[in-house]
């Protein structure tokens, strides 16, 4: 833990390291290492976080267990100004997207990577760009070829072709 009002005028580095990062969901980082410095910037404090692991996920079309090397890097300011967390008629500039309220007095090193590892993992993260998925009856991954399901019902109308089937275009006016 480090007390933000105990850092010494030319900042701290702080380095660490977690085995085993459990993020939300069933995702992970294996061999996460991480360095954090913080700079007392008046009553504010700027952060540098960067850090390097093994994202450990699953494809998002075919559920396929995926491992991917992973680095982070942010730099935000993080203030315990309670005006930043207020609404207002203040009109958000780009410099105001790197300030984060960070009331707290007291900060875990592990907590600041953490929390950066979290919003950098990968969202729809794709075990090849043309990942075909699983067939929505049987389950089947068609990445390994063709189910025995009828076309018609492993490839279910959506809403919209629904919806836009009665629709007609007026296309020479």
């Amino acid at each position: 833990m480090i007390d933000r009002h105990k850092l010494p005028a030319e900042g701290i580095r702080l380095k660490g390291a977690l085995s085993d990062l459990a993020l939300e969901g069933e995702d992970r980082v294996l061999d996460a290492a991480f360095e954090v410095f913080l700079l007392p910037s008046g009553k504010d404090l700027f952060i540098d976080v960067q850090g390097s692991g093994t994202w450990q996920g699953a494809c998002a079309r075919c559920l396929a267990p995926l491992d991917r090397p992973m680095a982070v890097t942010a730099q935000y300011l993080g203030s315990a100004d309670p005006d930043l967390a207020r609404r207002g008629e203040h009109t958000l500039g780009s410099q105001d997207l790197d300030v984060v309220f960070l009331p707290e007095a007291e900060l875990d090193e592990a907590d600041l990577a953490r929390e950066q590892f979290e919003l950098q993992a990968p969202r729809h993260p794709l075990c090849q760009e043309d990942c075909r998925g699983l067939c929505p009856v049987c389950g089947k991954n068609w990445n390994k070829g063709p189910c025995a399901c009828p076309a018609e019902a492993a490839m279910p109308e959506s809403a919209l072709a629904r919806a836009l089937k009665g629709v007609r275009l007026d296309l020479e006016s």
